[in-house]
């Protein structure tokens, strides 16, 4: 399935190739020393022709690359509206089942319901059609960019070298540096601020896709006649989104409320006033009066303290990313090798920084209050289950699918195993233990933000390490190195337990526990508990 990652990352493949082409062309196509030194009028020559088979060659490579690309856009933006519906719908059921009460929809208002679907449909068309045009643009700005910088690059080379630099790799590289260093920055926004293609195209891509499943979240309400959302609380509030955190609004932007519905702000108000910026990590949920959890748009100094610092380590953490990103560029392209030892150097020092600074943001730590006690209640009921279910959830906590199993394990389909990418997976374990094996394998290799294990009394939970070691990278190895912890922990747990009384169960469920507190200090995963609350 086409998601916004792929896309993004399809177009920072892209460019790094075309940086790679180039570099490849200028250290191939060396200029010639005489007796007088480089002959730099013949190497310019050379570099020029070049220069135009560099640009046919891109043109004719990445033209039906960029149309693969953007024939994606359209199945992932109506594949987020569908989701949106289908799972706004599930919740709607959720709180039919908890009491709530839904106004009848009338003939009249059946009417207006079709009309405003039908301008959904014209609104998700010019959705696709305005992320496909700026996608288009970004795209061959990359190629118009990179061969104006080759251009420069090949006059600037012998300026460099006329001003004293020694060798042709060092002429060379100080000609490619400012290029090098940022990037083909050919996105200029409307502040000036320039951006790579494959950064904007991250941007423009997320904001459609949220707004494309926002669309579909809005449709299922306005079936139902629902207007009201709550923006959700969380730790880690978007500044600009804080003021509109905690409280009701009519939707009036995508599920066609308006101010008559009731005493509360309009979201399009909301979002003239910063709400939903690019990139913003807010969302909202259906507010039923007597059923969800009551607005509090309150923070404490505390909490607005906390939140300005998270902020404040998230700019200086993404500094960080930039700069080694930067220092990488410089590193793999440099010609001289003490530059490419240098840079090398400096990319380990901002990756440290930044390694510093790492926040898990898609952990559940990170949720909204409202979602992360909804999870709590959910893995209460299935803690009491003969059988293991896995219910799969996305990084903002809402419901994707679930799958039952048998006693010892849950299986997922291919297709069930692809999804699981980036999500929060929670599951039951009758028989009580800490993970297993096959679980921390599944962490690894299903590419999971956070996975949890559920037992009488509260949740076991386990988050990926910053890197995984190469000594865990396959399931008969991880395996064997639990077997081994084991091994020694129950060796030494033996008198403990028969001082205490403990029975097998028990102590099966104590081993299994520190097992995985050992394995996770030794291979740097974040391993806690987390108990019900009475």
């Amino acid at each position: 399935m086409a998601d916004d990652y792929d896309i993004a990352a399809a177009v920072r493949r892209i460019e790094d190739e075309v940086i790679a082409s180039m570099i490849r062309n200028l250290d191939h196509h060396r200029a010639e020393e005489d007796k007088e030194g480089i002959n730099w009028e013949q190497w310019q020559v050379k570099q020029l022709a070049a220069l135009e088979e560099f640009k046919k060659r891109n043109a004719a490579k990445y033209g039906d690359i960029f149309d693969d690309i953007n024939a994606r856009i359209e199945t992932l933006i109506k594949i987020q509206r569908a989701a949106g519906y289908a799972e706004q719908e599930i919740a709607i059921l959720k709180a039919l089942q908890k009491g709530a009460k839904l106004k009848k929809v009338s003939r009249r208002q059946a009417k207006l319901n079709a009309r405003f679907f039908l301008a959904n449909d014209r609104k998700i068309n010019a959705l696709i059609q305005a992320t496909t045009a700026d996608m288009q643009k970004a795209e061959y700005a990359i190629l118009r960019m990179a061969n104006d910088k080759y251009r420069k690059i090949i006059f600037d080379a012998q300026m460099h070298a006329a001003s004293g630099a020694g060798t042709y790799e060092t002429a060379v590289d100080m000609a490619t540096k400012d290029f090098l260093r940022a990037g083909i920055n050919c996105v200029e926004y409307s502040n000036g601020a320039r951006h790579t293609a494959s950064d904007y195209v991250d941007m423009a891509i997320r904001t459609a896709s949220k707004r494309a499943y926002l669309t579909g979240e809005g449709e299922s309400r306005r079936e139902r006649g629902i207007t009201t959302v709550i923006m959700n609380k969380r730790g880690n509030a978007c500044p600009k989104c804080l003021p509109f955190v905690g409280k009701v609004l009519i939707d009036d932007v995508w599920s066609g409320g308006s101010s008559r519905d009731g005493p509360y702000p309009l979201m399009s108000t909301a979002i003239a006033a910063g709400l939903y910026h690019p990139r913003c990590k807010d969302i909202h949920s259906t507010y039923f009066p007597g059923i969800s959890t009551p607005p509090d748009d309150v923070f404490t100094k505390e909490e607005l303290a906390d939140i300005e610092a998270k902020a404040k380590k998230e700019a200086e953490r993404q500094y960080a990313k930039r700069q080694a990103e930067s220092c990488d560029r410089l590193a793999k392209y440099s010609l001289d090798e003490n530059n490419r030892k240098t840079y090398a150097e400096r990319a380990r020092e901002w990756k440290r920084k930044y390694d510093e600074g790492h926040v898990l943001a898609d952990s559940t730590d990170e949720w909204d209050m409202t979602a992360k006690e909804e999870l709590l209640k959910d893995e209460r009921v299935l803690s009491n289950r003969e059988k293991e279910t896995a219910v799969v959830y996305d990084k903002e906590g809402k419901f994707l699918f679930q799958q039952r199993g048998n006693k010892r394990e849950v299986q997922f389909s291919v297709s069930q195993f692809f999804r699981l990418r980036g999500n929060i997976v929670t599951h039951n374990h009758p028989s009580g233990c800490s993970f297993s094996a096959k679980d921390i394998s599944l962490l690894k290799n299903g590419g999971l933000a956070e996975l949890r294990v559920i037992v009488e009394g509260g949740v076991f939970f386990a988050r990926p390490p910053k890197k995984w070691s190469k000594d865990i990278n396959s399931l008969k190895k991880i395996k064997k190195i639990m077997k081994d912890i084991r091994k020694d922990v129950a060796q030494s747990y033996k008198s403990v337990y028969t001082e205490n009384n403990i029975n097998q169960i028990q102590s099966r469920q104590m081993i299994s526990d520190e097992v995985i507190r050992i394995f996770s200090e030794r291979y740097g995963l974040e391993y806690g508990w987390e108990p019900f609350k009475d």
